[in-house]
């Protein structure tokens, strides 16, 4: 097997951004006279994208005032991003021995395009990953493939030669619809063994050490 490619998520794969994520929608739901929603309640609630996020907090709401919270909640993340967020251990040391390897790196996101470019400059730009895609206009998120294939054309590279990294189903869901077989489910992210199993992880890795030792073997 000839990998070339390594696409990762990027919220619970490379970056631990909870705590900025969930400070930002308290601050929302503050605003709209809601109870705060505690941590580790947002491991399950994040990974759809922001709208979807705020329509999950705030069930109740019409388009318009979904709109509005949505708005403040960009808004706020824009001052809070990088207040807490930090590398997952071992993340560094991961990003470097794939680069050495002379593997082509790609970030596929549900966060705002904005956010995930902002957030791979502040914290990635040292491993140079080639293709930053957050959600964009008129290109259906994850799970949808169409991302996905984006990568491979400004790559060049075709599924067979890529393995996809992510902590969530989502993630999974979305490798196997671009037909990547060597999907990695990470246990150091935001989900379970579980969830990542039966929604198709091809392997599991426990830490980034782990998941070098499974590419060494591939």
């Amino acid at each position: 097997m000839s990998i070339k490619a390594v696409i990762f998520d990027l919220d619970g794969t490379l970056l631990d951004t909870l705590e900025d994520i969930a400070i930002s929608v308290n601050y929302v739901l503050k605003e709209y006279k809601k109870e705060p929603i505690e941590l580790e309640r947002f491991r399950h609630l994040v990974g759809k994208g922001a709208l979807q996020l705020i329509k999950d907090v705030l069930p109740d709401e019409n388009q318009k005032s979904i709109e509005k919270a949505l708005e403040l909640f960009e808004k706020v993340y824009a001052k809070q991003y990088d207040k807490n967020t930090k590398l997952y251990e071992g993340i560094g040391k991961l990003l470097t021995f794939l680069k050495k390897r002379g593997y082509k790196l790609a970030i596929l996101s549900n966060k705002p395009d904005s956010f995930t470019k902002l957030c791979a400059i502040k914290y990635l730009r040292k491993w140079d990953f080639e293709v930053v895609f957050g959600i964009r206009e008129n290109v259906p998120k994850k799970p949808a493939p169409d991302g996905v294939y984006d990568i491979f054309q400004a790559l060049h590279v075709e599924a067979k030669e890529s393995v996809y990294v992510g902590d969530t189903d989502i993630d999974m869901i979305t490798a196997k619809r671009a037909n990547i077989e060597n999907s990695i489910g990470v246990l150091w992210g935001f989900r379970d063994e579980k969830e990542l199993r039966e929604n198709g992880a091809k392997y599991i890795a426990s830490s980034p050490k782990e998941m070098i030792n499974l590419l060494l073997h591939q």
